[in-house]
Order: structure tokens, then C-alpha cells, then sequence
């Protein structure tokens, strides 16, 4: 098998017992990187139901390519075509929150309200 096989092998297995604990709750389902799965569990548990060792070099490499295959899927899975263009007082947009987007227009709105309640001006939301 190849690094790259084995790389998609272990992104799935892990991927499935994320979406797993999506439908029992303990995950969210709009979980859409590492550092907010890790909020909701502890993701080590994952690597170590996989088998995905951690203490040489090759065990390493393997595992930082899984966690970036991990984290590209889980980015893509909560992705959407909506995108948040925030306004700053005086003329300057910028888009702020997902570069992915998120997969509702509510969703959207909620993040630039947030946005303008905590750095003012206004915001909208485009569909892309």
C-alpha cells in the first residue's frame, strides 16, 4: 500500500467516527477544523483507534499528513457557498469568518452580526 493510501485509509477511518459522533451529538455537525473538533473531544482518541503511532520520524510524517487530510475533509464537509463581507466604518469590506464558506444563508447572517456587534459597521452576505 501507498503512503497516500494509507493516508486516505486513516483520514476515513477517523473521518467515520467523527461523523459517528455527529449523529450521536457529542461532535457538532458544523465542526470544521481540528481545533473545534478538539473543543468537543479529545481527537488523540481518534489516532489511537486508528493505530496511528507517534514516536519516530516516519510515524510522524504519516500522522501529520492524516491530520492534514483530517482537517482538509473536515473543512470541506462544513463548507458552503455563503460568504460574510464585512463593511468597516468609512468604506473598507473585508470578508471575514470561513474562507470556506458556510452552508447556509442564517448561518452567514449570524456570523456578521457577531461581527459587527463586536467591531461595528455592517456586513452582508453573497452567495458565491
Amino acid at each position: 500500500m501507498s503512503d497516500s493510501d494509507e493516508v486516505r485509509r486513516l483520514a476515513t477511518a477517523i473521518m467515520t467516527m467523527i461523523k459517528e459522533d455527529q449523529d450521536s451529538g457529542q461532535v457538532s455537525r458544523g465542526v470544521s477544523s481540528l481545533d473545534e473538533l478538539d473543543d468537543c473531544v479529545d481527537i488523540e482518541d481518534y489516532f489511537r483507534q486508528v493505530g496511528l503511532r507517534s514516536a519516530d520520524d516516519d510515524a510522524t510524517d504519516l500522522r501529520g499528513a492524516v491530520v492534514a487530510e483530517v482537517g482538509l475533509q473536515l473543512r470541506l464537509s462544513s463548507a458552503g457557498p455563503w460568504h460574510v463581507v464585512w463593511k468597516q466604518t468609512g468604506g473598507t469590506s473585508t470578508e471575514v469568518g470561513r474562507t470556506a464558506g458556510y452552508p447556509t444563508q442564517a448561518e452567514a447572517e449570524a456570523v456578521g452580526r457577531e461581527h459587527v456587534r463586536t467591531s461595528g459597521g455592517s456586513f452582508s452576505v453573497r452567495k458565491a
